[in-house]
């Protein structure tokens, strides 16, 4: 069960004053290739709640395999390759031969609120929160899955601009820096999480 939004601290409204944590994630994440992790998605728009898991391998600059694990859409796979379409086939062998192309955030391969394979991503998640606008913050985040952690908080200046979020919250791991949780919240309500694990990288 996650927790509430993390109380703000070290209050920043420049790119000159990124929290710490933040701009280590940002080199940590300079010197990675690529990586592979279970990433783990609930999903909540008005009273439907969506849960997923995919097992994600991304490799720069933009390029994603998704296994989808559990949710909508099982037993599927989806592949990006930076363009504004992905390719979907089921089974391995002489079924994975059978494709269908989607848009890139068409219903079919999106979640409930409209996110698709390639803002799950790291290099998603650093984009999204150097280019929105509001005020960023660090705390002492939770401790997740034996991670201790520091939690980026980021208010946006318009919560319309940000999707309805009027927080989001970012947990990154003090050992590796880099993302081990992204949360959002509608006031006090969490709407959406973001979980990765069995993380591998590569060089």
């Amino acid at each position: 069960m996650a927790q509430g939004p993390a109380v703000p601290a070290e209050p920043s409204s420049t790119p000159a004053e990124l929290p710490s944590a933040w701009i280590a994630f940002e080199h940590e994440w300079s010197g990675v290739g690529a990586y592979s992790a279970t990433v783990t998605v609930f999903d909540q728009k008005g009273t439907q709640v969506q849960n997923i898991v995919f097992d994600y391998v991304f490799r720069k600059p933009s390029s994603a395999t998704v296994h989808v694990v559990k949710g909508p859409n099982a037993g599927g796979t989806l592949v990006w390759s930076g363009a504004d379409t992905v390719t979907a086939h089921r089974g391995s062998g002489f079924l994975a031969m059978f494709t269908m192309t989607y848009g890139l955030h068409s219903p079919v391969v999106t979640s409930l609120s409209g996110w698709s394979i390639d803002q799950l991503s790291f290099a998603a998640v650093l984009s999204h929160g150097q280019d929105t606008a509001g005020t960023a913050s660090q705390a002492a985040g939770p401790v997740i899955d034996g991670n201790p952690t520091e939690a980026v908080s980021l208010v946006p200046a318009s919560s319309a601009a940000d999707d309805g979020l009027t927080l989001e919250v970012v947990d990154i791991s003090s050992t590796t820096n880099l993302p081990v949780r992204c949360l959002g919240y509608e006031g006090s309500t969490l709407v959406r999480q973001v979980q990765f694990s069995d993380l591998k990288l590569q060089s």
